[in-house]
């Protein structure tokens, strides 16, 4: 993911063009995020983003640096989504494992409601704000189990792997796999 800041006040036009409203690009990863769980990353269109903003597809490249960077901005935001406090949610004497299934599970579900974002963000090597924030939740429930941070490193490198995969499976598959493969690799790591 790109993380350069993303402004949040109004980008100021230097050529042509009025509009009642001044644009953002927040204005425009919100317009966007509908339509990219509506088309997925490979329909998603700068023009679909221009029509639900009621602006021309060239503004549209005003605010962001292509379809490349929208998609970049899109899949920091989808990341964003997962709640990481899922575990926390469960209750003060959950398991360490429960929590780390837990927090998996919300982010199958969330990249889930968004085809392509998963295939998108796992082969980039670009560091994520959101991403950091998920590792860092999962490492810490390790923690939690005993794990020193080394083995808690290998843990986390088989997790993801196994998610990753998971990931890009075929959609149809029973999520009830994902769950048992977490437990049954914590259970040997353990």
């Amino acid at each position: 993911m790109n993380t350069t800041a993303v402004r949040n006040e109004p980008i100021k036009r230097t050529r042509g063009g009025t509009q009642p409203l001044p644009l953002t690009r927040t204005d425009i990863v919100d317009a966007a995020l509908p339509l990219l769980a509506d088309l997925g990353v490979d329909g998603l269109t700068m023009k679909a983003v221009a029509d639900a903003l009621g602006i021309t597809s060239p503004a549209v490249y005003h605010y962001v640096d292509g379809r490349d960077d929208l998609i970049d901005r899109l899949c920091e935001r989808v990341a964003a989504e997962v709640n990481r406090n899922v575990a926390v949610t469960l209750g003060t004497d959950v398991p360490w494992d429960d929590g780390v299934v837990a927090v998996l599970m919300e982010m199958d579900r969330t990249f889930a409601r968004y085809p392509g974002v998963a295939a998108r963000v796992l082969p980039t090597h670009r560091q994520s704000p959101a991403e950091a924030e998920s590792t860092d939740t999962v490492r810490r429930l390790l923690g939690d189990g005993g794990f020193d941070d080394e083995h808690a490193d290998e843990v986390l490198v088989a997790l993801q792997y196994l998610f990753g995969g998971w990931l890009l499976r075929p959609h149809e598959t029973d999520r009830a796999v994902l769950e048992q493969s977490i437990r049954w690799l914590l259970r040997g790591a353990r």
